[in-house]
């Protein structure tokens, strides 16, 4: 009686066997699968993040523009203006069967004032304040930053002409002409958590003449150049506070300009040199189409060689106008007061200084991604630079990174 089952029970466990060896195990194929699909769902994430924060900015444009167009009618309500209520007819066949017609331009509230859209001034403002370092990347956006500036520099001091013995035979002029041309290759690299990480790298060539006259005759001229690779600084920005209400957008910067630079070469002074660390704040308020900046800045100079730079504080602040939503032009007042230098321990006297300069900037989008800037500063002090050109192409990449 108990052959059958048996039997059944051998074939089942014959079956059970072979099943066991076709089916294929669970190993890494399906945990490297799991960690694929992880992946793409947080890079979806990512995305969705960032889609949402965008329509949040175009939302909260669109609530300013809305509460400005009320703040207009209740001007005019109260001025005693008769505003005509709005009466929708009845829709009809033939109406609802033509087009609609095209919209009217609204004309200005009263002299003086325009209408601006705030996402077009967004947009044109939004590649500047970039470059100028008051608002930063979205992760994984890389920007190339290629830029040439000519600074001019003029000094005229008295000089003593001594004769044998060291005997003062005369007394004259030195006038010092100096030309600074700097080129650099900036990168910008925007990480998570509001934060960016910033990287430069210039070359300075350095043109000077001397010329010392007695009277209205020049007796000794001397020219001579040189040029060095400048300081390399490393740097990184993180977003403090987020503008809501009153409370601006707050930027917090760290940067560490090293030593990699010559400080002389063929008996010219060169910029730079010296290890720096500085910080900054940078604080960007919007009123579209404008756009207030105001930042602070200290930084500390490392001795070397038995010379310390002074420590120098840095205020600048004003104001960039979208014209466009393409253009855009800025004036920035920025100031500076140096400590004095240190020479061998003891600090060299006259050697402090406050420098001052207006900064006139004009940009352009060229391309979707091709910014053209263009920064006329103008010295305001004699420790400043006479003058300075500067013209500069930041072109924007997006990474798979991030």
């Amino acid at each position: 009686m108990l052959e059958p089952w048996s039997s059944l029970t051998r074939g089942l466990l014959a079956t059970s066997a072979v099943l066991l060896v076709l089916t294929p195990p669970s190993g890494p194929a399906d945990a490297e699968e799991a960690a694929t699909s992880a992946a793409e769902l947080q890079r979806q994430l990512r995305q969705r993040d960032q889609a949402i924060a965008v329509l949040r900015r175009r939302l909260d444009a669109l609530e300013k523009r809305l509460a400005e167009t009320e703040k207009l009618a209740k001007g005019a309500v109260q001025a005693g203006e008769a505003i005509p209520p709005v009466v929708t007819p009845a829709p009809t066949p033939a109406a609802t069967a033509r087009p609609p017609a095209p919209p009217v331009a609204e004309r200005p509230a009263a002299p003086g004032q325009f209408a601006v859209d705030p996402l077009a001034a967004e947009r044109a403002l939004e590649r500047v304040l970039v470059a100028t370092g008051a608002l930063l990347l979205e992760p994984g956006q890389l920007e190339v930053e290629p830029s040439l500036t000519w600074q001019r520099t003029e000094r005229d001091g008295p000089i003593f002409f001594l004769g044998a013995g060291g005997v003062v035979t005369g007394v004259g002029s030195q006038k010092v002409r100096r030309d600074l041309y700097q080129a650099e290759l900036g990168l910008r690299f925007g990480l998570p958590w509001d934060s960016q990480l910033e990287f430069s790298v210039p070359y300075n060539y350095v043109d000077q003449d001397v010329v010392s006259e007695q009277g209205l005759f020049p007796v000794d001229q001397r020219s001579a150049s040189g040029k060095a690779l400048g300081d390399i600084s490393i740097g990184v920005a993180k977003t403090l506070l987020r503008e809501e209400g009153w409370v601006p957008d707050l930027i917090g910067r760290l940067t560490w300009d090293t030593s990699t630079g010559e400080r002389e070469d063929g008996g010219v002074a060169l910029p730079g040199g010296f290890d720096d660390i500085q910080v900054q704040l940078v604080a960007l308020k919007r009123n579209d189409p404008l756009v207030f900046v105001l930042g602070g800045s200290y930084q500390y100079s490392f001795e070397k060689r038995d010379v310390k730079p002074g420590q120098q504080l840095g205020l600048n602040f004003g104001t960039i106008l979208a014209t466009s939503p393409s253009s855009s032009l800025r004036a920035i007042f920025e100031t500076t007061w140096g400590d004095e230098t240190e020479l061998d321990g003891d600090r060299l006297d006259g050697s402090d200084f406050v420098s001052a300069s207006l900064n006139l900037g004009a940009s352009i989008v060229l391309a979707p991604r091709l910014l053209f800037d263009l920064q006329g500063t103008i010295g305001l002090t004699d420790e400043a630079p006479d003058f300075a050109v500067k013209v500069s192409l930041p072109i924007r990449f997006d990474t798979p990174l991030f």
